[in-house]
Protein backbone atom coordinates (compact mmCIF):
# COMPACT_ATOMS: atom_id res chain seq x y z
CA UNK A 1 0.00 0.00 0.00
CA UNK A 2 1.45 3.09 -1.17
CA UNK A 3 1.83 6.16 1.91
CA UNK A 4 1.11 9.86 1.68
CA UNK A 5 3.96 12.14 3.15
CA UNK A 6 2.24 15.29 3.98
CA UNK A 7 4.14 17.97 2.17
CA UNK A 8 2.45 21.21 1.79
CA UNK A 9 -0.81 22.96 3.24
CA UNK A 10 -2.05 26.21 2.74
CA UNK A 11 -5.52 27.73 3.28
CA UNK A 12 -6.52 30.75 2.10
CA UNK A 13 -9.88 32.32 3.32
CA UNK A 14 -10.98 36.04 1.83
CA UNK A 15 -13.85 37.38 3.76
CA UNK A 16 -14.40 40.66 1.60
CA UNK A 17 -16.05 43.42 2.94
CA UNK A 18 -18.55 45.10 0.51
CA UNK A 19 -15.49 47.85 -0.85
CA UNK A 20 -13.02 44.79 -1.60
CA UNK A 21 -14.77 44.73 -5.71
CA UNK A 22 -16.98 46.91 -7.75
CA UNK A 23 -20.51 45.58 -6.91
CA UNK A 24 -21.76 43.36 -9.99
CA UNK A 25 -22.59 39.85 -10.87
CA UNK A 26 -18.76 39.32 -11.58
CA UNK A 27 -17.71 39.86 -8.04
CA UNK A 28 -20.49 37.48 -6.65
CA UNK A 29 -18.48 34.05 -5.18
CA UNK A 30 -21.21 31.18 -4.19
CA UNK A 31 -21.75 27.84 -4.47
CA UNK A 32 -25.52 26.58 -3.98
CA UNK A 33 -26.72 22.84 -4.97
CA UNK A 34 -30.05 20.55 -3.71
CA UNK A 35 -28.71 18.13 -0.46
CA UNK A 36 -31.22 15.54 -1.12
CA UNK A 37 -33.33 17.50 -2.42
CA UNK A 38 -33.00 20.75 -0.01
CA UNK A 39 -31.46 24.10 -1.12
CA UNK A 40 -27.95 24.67 0.20
CA UNK A 41 -26.08 28.30 -0.52
CA UNK A 42 -23.05 29.52 0.75
CA UNK A 43 -21.92 33.29 -0.48
CA UNK A 44 -19.21 35.44 0.30
CA UNK A 45 -20.11 38.40 2.56
CA UNK A 46 -23.24 36.35 4.04
CA UNK A 47 -23.56 34.73 7.59
CA UNK A 48 -19.96 35.45 7.82
CA UNK A 49 -19.26 33.78 4.67
CA UNK A 50 -15.73 33.68 2.71
CA UNK A 51 -14.13 31.83 -0.25
CA UNK A 52 -10.62 31.80 -1.13
CA UNK A 53 -8.48 29.26 -2.90
CA UNK A 54 -5.75 27.22 -1.37
CA UNK A 55 -2.85 24.19 -2.13
CA UNK A 56 -1.92 21.05 -0.34
CA UNK A 57 0.67 18.42 -2.09
CA UNK A 58 1.16 15.25 -1.12
CA UNK A 59 4.26 12.74 -2.14
CA UNK A 60 4.63 8.68 -2.23
CA UNK A 61 7.16 6.91 -3.92
CA UNK A 62 6.02 7.15 -7.39
CA UNK A 63 5.41 11.03 -7.41
CA UNK A 64 3.43 13.89 -6.29
CA UNK A 65 -0.21 14.59 -5.77
CA UNK A 66 -1.41 18.50 -6.24
CA UNK A 67 -4.58 19.26 -5.08
CA UNK A 68 -5.67 23.22 -6.64
CA UNK A 69 -8.53 24.01 -4.16
CA UNK A 70 -11.50 26.65 -3.79
CA UNK A 71 -13.42 27.12 0.08
CA UNK A 72 -16.91 27.77 1.19
CA UNK A 73 -15.93 28.64 4.97
CA UNK A 74 -17.03 30.81 7.87
CA UNK A 75 -14.63 33.56 9.57
CA UNK A 76 -12.36 31.25 12.15
CA UNK A 77 -14.02 33.71 14.81
CA UNK A 78 -17.53 32.68 14.06
CA UNK A 79 -19.00 29.84 15.98
CA UNK A 80 -19.84 27.88 12.96
CA UNK A 81 -16.13 27.53 11.46
CA UNK A 82 -15.02 23.89 10.30
CA UNK A 83 -19.26 23.10 9.60
CA UNK A 84 -21.19 23.93 6.96
CA UNK A 85 -18.74 24.38 4.31
CA UNK A 86 -17.83 23.02 0.43
CA UNK A 87 -14.14 22.60 -0.63
CA UNK A 88 -13.87 22.19 -4.87
CA UNK A 89 -10.56 20.62 -5.25
CA UNK A 90 -8.61 19.87 -8.48
CA UNK A 91 -6.09 16.97 -8.35
CA UNK A 92 -3.04 15.95 -10.50
CA UNK A 93 -0.54 13.40 -10.63
CA UNK A 94 2.94 15.22 -11.19
CA UNK A 95 6.25 13.41 -11.19
CA UNK A 96 8.91 16.67 -11.67
CA UNK A 97 7.99 18.80 -8.92
CA UNK A 98 6.83 19.77 -5.62
CA UNK A 99 4.86 22.51 -6.25
CA UNK A 100 4.47 23.67 -10.03
CA UNK A 101 4.28 26.57 -11.84
CA UNK A 102 1.47 29.60 -11.27
CA UNK A 103 0.48 28.64 -15.40
CA UNK A 104 0.68 24.58 -14.43
CA UNK A 105 -1.85 25.61 -11.33
CA UNK A 106 -3.85 27.79 -13.61
CA UNK A 107 -4.58 25.32 -15.86
CA UNK A 108 -6.08 23.30 -13.24
CA UNK A 109 -8.95 24.66 -13.50
CA UNK A 110 -9.22 25.50 -17.50
CA UNK A 111 -12.61 24.65 -19.00
CA UNK A 112 -13.64 21.61 -19.91
CA UNK A 113 -15.58 18.25 -18.31
CA UNK A 114 -13.59 17.13 -15.33
CA UNK A 115 -14.31 13.04 -13.69
CA UNK A 116 -14.44 12.36 -10.15
CA UNK A 117 -10.99 11.48 -9.01
CA UNK A 118 -9.64 10.08 -5.44
CA UNK A 119 -7.13 10.12 -3.65
CA UNK A 120 -7.94 6.60 -2.22
CA UNK A 121 -6.78 4.63 -5.67
CA UNK A 122 -2.77 4.18 -6.49
CA UNK A 123 -1.32 6.70 -8.25
CA UNK A 124 -0.07 4.66 -10.48
CA UNK A 125 -3.58 4.63 -12.05
CA UNK A 126 -3.86 7.64 -12.48
CA UNK A 127 -7.17 7.26 -10.77
CA UNK A 128 -6.76 10.32 -8.67
CA UNK A 129 -6.36 13.32 -11.89
CA UNK A 130 -9.80 15.03 -11.84
CA UNK A 131 -12.30 16.48 -9.15
CA UNK A 132 -13.54 15.87 -6.23
CA UNK A 133 -15.79 17.65 -3.59
CA UNK A 134 -15.59 17.75 0.26
CA UNK A 135 -18.57 18.95 2.27
CA UNK A 136 -18.35 19.43 6.43
CA UNK A 137 -22.12 18.94 7.36
CA UNK A 138 -23.90 21.12 10.02
CA UNK A 139 -22.65 18.40 12.85
CA UNK A 140 -18.95 18.49 11.64
CA UNK A 141 -19.27 15.30 9.27
CA UNK A 142 -16.87 14.73 6.89
CA UNK A 143 -18.51 13.93 3.19
CA UNK A 144 -16.64 13.71 0.07
CA UNK A 145 -16.76 12.28 -3.37
CA UNK A 146 -13.58 10.65 -2.32
CA UNK A 147 -14.47 8.05 0.47
CA UNK A 148 -16.08 5.32 -2.35
CA UNK A 149 -13.42 3.55 -4.21
CA UNK A 150 -15.11 3.13 -7.64
CA UNK A 151 -16.81 5.33 -10.38
CA UNK A 152 -19.50 7.73 -9.37
CA UNK A 153 -23.30 7.57 -10.23
CA UNK A 154 -24.65 7.44 -13.62
CA UNK A 155 -26.02 11.14 -13.33
CA UNK A 156 -23.02 12.47 -11.74
CA UNK A 157 -20.51 15.22 -13.66
CA UNK A 158 -18.44 18.53 -13.36
CA UNK A 159 -17.68 21.13 -15.58
CA UNK A 160 -15.83 23.85 -15.84
CA UNK A 161 -17.62 26.66 -17.44
CA UNK A 162 -15.65 29.94 -17.09
CA UNK A 163 -11.83 30.22 -15.82
CA UNK A 164 -10.48 33.82 -16.35
CA UNK A 165 -7.08 35.14 -14.62
CA UNK A 166 -7.43 38.27 -12.56
CA UNK A 167 -5.26 40.41 -11.06
CA UNK A 168 -5.50 40.45 -7.78
CA UNK A 169 -2.77 40.02 -4.62
CA UNK A 170 -4.20 37.24 -2.85
CA UNK A 171 -6.03 34.63 -6.08
CA UNK A 172 -4.98 34.56 -9.39
CA UNK A 173 -8.55 33.23 -10.96
CA UNK A 174 -12.33 33.35 -11.18
CA UNK A 175 -14.17 30.37 -11.79
CA UNK A 176 -17.48 28.99 -13.00
CA UNK A 177 -18.92 25.69 -12.86
CA UNK A 178 -21.48 23.02 -12.23
CA UNK A 179 -21.90 19.67 -10.69
CA UNK A 180 -24.01 17.02 -9.33
CA UNK A 181 -22.58 13.93 -7.25
CA UNK A 182 -22.83 11.53 -4.91
CA UNK A 183 -20.61 12.31 -1.63
CA UNK A 184 -19.59 9.71 1.14
CA UNK A 185 -19.02 9.76 4.86
CA UNK A 186 -16.77 6.51 4.87
CA UNK A 187 -19.40 4.04 7.07
CA UNK A 188 -22.11 3.82 4.74
CA UNK A 189 -23.91 6.36 4.13
CA UNK A 190 -24.10 8.85 0.90
CA UNK A 191 -25.84 12.51 -0.19
CA UNK A 192 -26.82 13.02 -3.81
CA UNK A 193 -25.66 16.99 -4.63
CA UNK A 194 -27.64 17.63 -7.89
CA UNK A 195 -27.72 20.98 -9.82
CA UNK A 196 -24.62 22.37 -8.49
CA UNK A 197 -23.28 25.53 -9.86
CA UNK A 198 -20.25 27.65 -7.96
CA UNK A 199 -18.13 30.99 -9.00
CA UNK A 200 -15.34 30.74 -6.97
CA UNK A 201 -11.99 32.65 -6.47
CA UNK A 202 -9.50 30.30 -7.41
CA UNK A 203 -6.17 29.63 -7.74
CA UNK A 204 -3.31 30.70 -4.94
CA UNK A 205 -0.88 33.07 -6.03
CA UNK A 206 3.10 31.50 -5.12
Amino acid sequence: MRLFVFRFILVLVVSCNKDDFPKGEDNLFFVEFLKNGDAVRFEDGVDGYGNGPGIRTYEDSIGRLHNEFTRFITNPLDSTYGRNTLTIQMVRFLIDTLLPSEEVSFSFFDEAAYDYGSYTLDSSTGGINGVMIEYVDNDSVLWTTDRKIGLQESWSDFEITSHNAVEEELFGGKTKGNFNCRVFDGLGSHLDFTNGTFHARTIYQQ
